[in-house]
């Protein structure tokens, strides 16, 4: 029987209590748990990935496990109307406050990833895979939730979280989306990081500059007023 081999998967055993993002001598992991805690240890090509613990109580634990899939947080319709900041600022004080946990809870999914169950088991997504299945726009709507996904997204983040990483080489097949999903992050980053420039790179400047246009832009506009700049 085929088993496979692209990642393995184990649970940290030790004492030590607190970690800081990024590469971890002692273990020998990149850290990318971004609360301090240390629970399985994911190794892919090589490279030992750090992952936040999971939580007493995970989203979806009280469903049975055909419902246990990954699901969309919708926005309030009465936000939906809501094109920018300025128009937030413009309600009054009691009806704004009626939006701040939800806008909170947003920002700490992007910031720290997020939990659910997921047939019985509890999946950790990182903050960009977040905003990927969450508030990414794509051709077909909303992107599906895939586990091969979970693990790049994994791979990607600890390339970040190390400061020994000049980047990633990634070979992928077609139609994987990918495009949308570094389109994504690109979004994410552009709209999260402070005086900063993000480029588009491809083989050639029209393909580029499609991609701006077809993906980059759309998921721009689609994003919520609170994380736009």
């Amino acid at each position: 029987m085929y088993k496979q081999t692209l990642y393995s998967v184990e649970k940290y055993t030790g004492s030590r209590k607190k970690f800081k993002y990024g590469y971890d001598q002692e273990v020998d992991a990149v850290i990318i748990s971004k609360d301090g805690t240390l629970g399985e240890i994911y190794t892919v090509q090589g490279l030992r990935i750090g992952l936040p613990k999971s939580p007493k109580s995970v989203y979806g634990s009280e469903l049975s496990k055909p419902d246990q899939v990954f699901q969309r947080t919708q926005r309030p319709e009465s936000l939906k109307k809501l094109k920018s900041i300025h128009d937030f600022h413009a309600l009054a004080d009691d009806q704004k406050k009626l939006y701040y946990d939800y806008i909170n809870k947003e920002f700490d999914r992007r910031d720290d990833g997020y939990w659910f169950m997921c047939n019985g088991e509890p999946n950790y997504v990182t903050g960009s895979h977040y905003m990927y299945l969450n508030w990414t726009k794509i051709d077909i709507g909303a992107p599906d939730y895939r586990q091969a996904n979970r693990i790049f997204f994994y791979f990607w983040e600890a390339c970040k979280a190390d400061k020994r990483s000049y980047g990633m080489c990634y070979l992928k097949n077609r139609r994987s989306g990918f495009s949308f999903m570094a389109s994504s992050e690109t979004v994410h980053q552009a709209t999260y990081t402070k005086d900063s420039r993000f480029g588009v790179l491809s083989k050639t400047g029209a393909d580029a500059k499609k991609m701006f246009t077809d993906k980059i832009v759309p998921i721009s506009i689609n994003y919520p007023f609170f994380f736009k700049p």
